[in-house]
Parts: structure tokens; C-alpha cells; sequence
């Protein structure tokens, strides 16, 4: 496990890469979208990938990276028809690729050392999927090693003094998963993202970038935040930054055409906004793939070898401060108000669903001469 050697990162010292993890976690937009890395060392390059599980020092895991990398330049070259640079092509090692990729070398090189990347960490993630169906394990095993690695960086951030006012985890109960699916339309079983949940309280709302880029550094790396999961009606990033002194004229280079803030504060690029919340109901939720490093708990069967050593479980992770805490359980935004809006769209749905799929049974009917009785047709 990864541990951060700069705690709090003060919002006056937040630079270009943690600029650009923020934007990514508040808007829940796609690393695969970006064409520009900012890692200034070998150290930082080895620390990111030890979050996502990865031991540089571990031989088989330089095995894997290699794997990866053959597998994502022969996807480019013969798939894509991409005519990669010999430098690329054949770089020493992934932390090269990473040097070029945040601007050592042509602009070329970094380009293309992105489109490598990117390809890699999709190729990693669908093997992890495939490892984690193929092993002799629960998702309830697969919550508990989650949990207790995500209590354990908790406990690290609370040693080191990092201004967690409280802090809660939650799994959804059967009855909130079928709530869920039977009130929106576009939802999928696979698509519930927040069957495990956790909850942080800061102190103050400046408390909150430096979490998101401790958890980032420690729990969820940045690369696998899953997008157009987040939601953020709560932290205006750039005023923040600028009332600290930062360069808030700075523009990612990720995202230089658009201010993070162009679209208000609730909805658009600050993120989507939950129907059934009250109107005044403040939060940022994000979504992350946090890697476990499965070897480490149960023996491989080596015929699984090319499939990596990692999986993934899906966390909703949920980020507010105190005050904004505390008036999010007053009035309409109370919890119970909530999920009493949420059950009378499940009833609406259902009975609503009830009476259309009447009215085509009896249209149905008529048409092949018989009659339905509408009170007893199913549903």
C-alpha cells in the first residue's frame, strides 16, 4: 500500500497534476480523455503505480507491465494503424513511457506514450474483471477486504492529523437495491454503483481537495474514478483556489478550452444531481474501481498468471464538511424525505407500468377478437 510523504497538499501548492486529478474526480470525467501527465519524478511515477497495486520492485509485476505494453503497441500499430515512434516502441520501461507522457521528450513521444497508457490501463481493468469471475471468491469476501482497506488508510489519514470530523461505511440492503432499480428507468443491476459506500466529514470545505487528493494517493488512484458517476453540488474548485492564492488562471492542460464552473453550481460540469435529494441538499460523491492486490489473500493458480494479480471493487465514496453535514439533515433535505420521494416514484412506476401495459393487452386483445380483464392482467 502506498503512503503519501506530503500529507495535506495546502490548496495554495496544488499544481497542474493534482489540478488535474481534482477536475477528474469532481466531474467524473475519463483519464482516457486526457493527453498530458505531470509527474516530475521516477517517484512519483513508482508511488502511482503502488496505489493501483502495482510493486515496481516486484519482478512479476515488471512482467506484467511488459505484457501490457506489448499487447497495447500491437493493438495501436495493427488495429489502429498508428505508426508509433522507435522511442516509444521501445521504451526501457513503463516509467519511460510515463516521462514522456508528461512532457520529457518530443511532443511526438508524448502523445503517443498517452495513447499507450490509456490502452494498458483499459487492457489491465478488463483482466481484472475476467481474473475476479474465474476465482473462488464471494463479493461478500471481496467487501471485507475492501472495508478493511479502506479503515486502514482511514486510520493512517487520522494518525497523521488529516481534519476527519467523522467517518462511516454502509452496505445497501436488499431492499434499497430493489427501491433503486424499480425507480429509475436507465438503472441496471450492473450499473449500482454504490452497494458499498463510505462517507467522509471534514472540518471546514477547504478540508476537502486535500482528502480527495489523499485518497486518490492512498485508496482509489485517479486513473480508474469511474466517470459520469460524480456528483458535486458542493465545492466551487476555482474560486477556492483563487481566494488561496493559487493560479486559478492556470487551465489544465487536460481541459483548456472550459472554466470547471461554466454550467452553475449543481448541475452540468460540476457533475449530475440526484432527483430525489431536497433542494438545498449539498454533497460531492464520487465513484472509484479500488484495486486489491488479490495474491495477497488467497493463492493463484498460475494458469491465471496472464491475467494479473489485481481485481477491483466498486466504492461510493461520499465527501462533506461539517456544517454542510449538518444542514443537509434539516427540512427537505433530510435523509427520510428522501427516500419517501424515492418509494412514491417506485409506486408511481409500478402502478403506472401497471395500467400502460393494461391498455396494450386489451388494445392486443380486441384486435384478436378476445377480451382482457385488466384488474386481473399481470405485470
Amino acid at each position: 500500500m502506498s503512503t503519501v510523504q506530503n500529507d495535506t497538499v495546502p490548496l495554495g501548492r496544488i499544481e497542474l497534476q493534482d489540478l488535474d486529478v481534482l477536475r477528474l474526480v469532481l466531474r467524473g470525467s475519463s483519464v482516457v480523455d486526457w493527453y498530458h501527465l505531470h509527474f516530475e519524478s521516477r517517484a512519483a511515477i513508482d508511488a502511482f503505480l503502488r496505489v493501483n497495486e502495482i510493486d515496481p520492485e516486484d519482478p512479476r509485476d515488471r512482467d506484467r507491465l511488459r505484457a501490457l505494453r506489448t499487447r497495447a503497441v500491437a493493438y495501436l500499430a495493427q488495429h489502429l494503424r498508428y505508426r508509433l515512434a522507435d522511442a516509444v516502441m521501445q521504451a526501457a520501461d513503463v516509467e519511460t513511457l510515463f516521462e514522456y507522457a508528461s512532457g520529457r521528450g518530443r511532443r511526438r513521444h508524448r502523445l503517443q506514450s498517452c495513447l499507450v497508457l490509456k490502452v494498458m490501463h483499459i487492457l489491465h481493468y478488463v483482466e481484472a474483471h475476467e481474473l475476479i469471475s474465474m476465482l473462488p471468491i464471494s463479493d461478500e469476501e471481496i467487501a471485507i477486504l475492501t472495508e478493511a482497506k479502506i479503515e486502514q488508510v482511514v486510520r493512517g489519514l487520522l494518525s497523521r492529523g488529516f481534519p476527519v470530523t467523522d467517518f462511516s461505511g454502509n452496505r445497501k440492503t436488499s431492499e434499497s437495491i430493489l427501491s433503486k432499480l424499480l425507480a429509475k428507468q436507465d438503472t441496471q443491476v450492473a450499473q449500482l454503483f454504490d452497494k458499498l459506500r463510505f462517507r467522509f466529514v471534514v472540518e471546514r470545505r477547504e478540508d476537502i481537495p486535500p482528502l480527495l487528493l489523499a485518497l486518490t494517493r492512498e485508496l482509489v488512484p485517479f486513473n480508474y474514478v469511474v466517470p459520469a458517476q460524480s456528483e458535486n453540488s458542493l465545492l466551487d474548485l476555482d474560486r477556492m483556489l483563487a481566494r488561496a492564492g493559487n493560479l486559478a488562471s492556470i487551465r489544465s492542460l487536460q481541459d483548456d478550452h472550459t472554466s470547471l464552473n461554466e454550467s452553475g453550481p449543481c448541475i452540468g460540469a460540476l457533475g449530475r444531481r440526484n432527483e430525489f435529494s431536497g433542494p438545498d441538499y449539498r454533497v460531492l460523491h464520487f465513484v472509484g474501481e479500488v484495486p486489491l492486490r488479490i495474491d495477497a489473500v488467497m493463492p493463484l493458480d498460475p494458469r491465471l498468471e496472464p491475467l494479473g494479480r489485481v481485481v477491483f471493487a466498486t466504492v461510493e465514496f461520499q465527501v462533506v464538511d461539517a456544517r454542510t453535514a449538518k444542514q443537509n439533515e434539516t427540512g427537505e433535505n433530510r435523509h427520510s424525505l428522501y427516500k419517501a420521494r424515492q418509494l412514491a416514484r417506485v409506486r408511481e412506476r409500478l402502478e403506472r407500468g401497471k395500467r400502460k401495459k393494461g391498455k396494450e393487452a386489451e388494445a392486443h386483445a380486441q384486435r384478436q377478437g378476445t377480451t382482457v380483464d385488466l384488474d386481473n392482467s399481470s405485470t
